[in-house]
């Protein structure tokens, strides 16, 4: 029977998977607090999908790219754009202080994500010129002078709450999670490499923000 590993509690599970590839079930059912048959109906899933091997009550995730393309299939990241602008700029960094300062201002929270959001935390060899960024409130864009600058923002809609609560501040920008950049990044079509060099950075426990 096909399941949506993008659901509310399925995500959960999905995130900590990637995070922590071998686990138990229970284990993972008390870090989640997923109900245990819940979790056992994913894994069990997710094996006949050939993502997970297991043994006995363990699992370890064996094909983090066929689970992040199916989350990717059922959550395009393109899906979730509100709007596309330009600003007055030529650099990342100013657009990305421009867009911090009209946030903060406005109060509306945001988190960068994709390519914005992976520059804090990874100094990928590959710069993709865009900005990426959750936000509470879409219409901040009318708060925002716009131009003709080289740098694209695209304003996200969250589909999850947790999305811009566990978003973290660093270097005075915030950013989403580590683990829901890799999501954004393999669903956003264009960051796949990105996405997976990332990933195993966080699963070795390697990762540090750049500045």
């Amino acid at each position: 029977m096909a399941m949506k590993l993008t659901s509310k509690k399925s995500y959960r599970v999905i995130e900590h998977l990637l995070k922590q590839p071998e686990s138990s079930q229970l284990g993972l059912s008390n870090e989640t607090g997923v109900a245990l048959g819940h979790v056992n109906k994913i894994i069990n899933y997710m094996h006949d999908l050939n993502m997970v091997s297991k043994k006995s009550r363990s699992y370890i995730l064996t094909d983090p790219l066929r689970l992040l393309e199916k989350i990717s299939f059922e959550r395009p990241l393109k899906r979730l754009e509100t709007t596309t602008f330009r600003l007055p700029t030529t650099s990342i960094v100013e657009s990305e202080e421009i867009l911090n300062n009209a946030c903060n201002k406005n109060n509306v929270d945001y988190a960068l994500t994709s390519f914005s959001g992976l520059r804090r935390y990874y100094e990928y060899h590959i710069s993709y010129p865009s900005i990426h960024a959750y936000v509470s409130d879409p219409g901040i864009e009318t708060k925002i002078e716009h131009g003709e600058g080289a740098i694209p923002v695209t304003l996200l809609k969250p589909d999850r709450p947790e999305i811009l609560v566990n978003s973290l501040e660093i270097d005075g920008l915030r950013a989403c999670d580590r683990i829901q950049i890799v999501v954004d990044l393999f669903s956003s079509g264009y960051g796949r490499d990105a996405a997976m060099k990332f990933l195993e950075v966080i699963q070795h426990g390697t990762e540090e923000h750049t500045s």
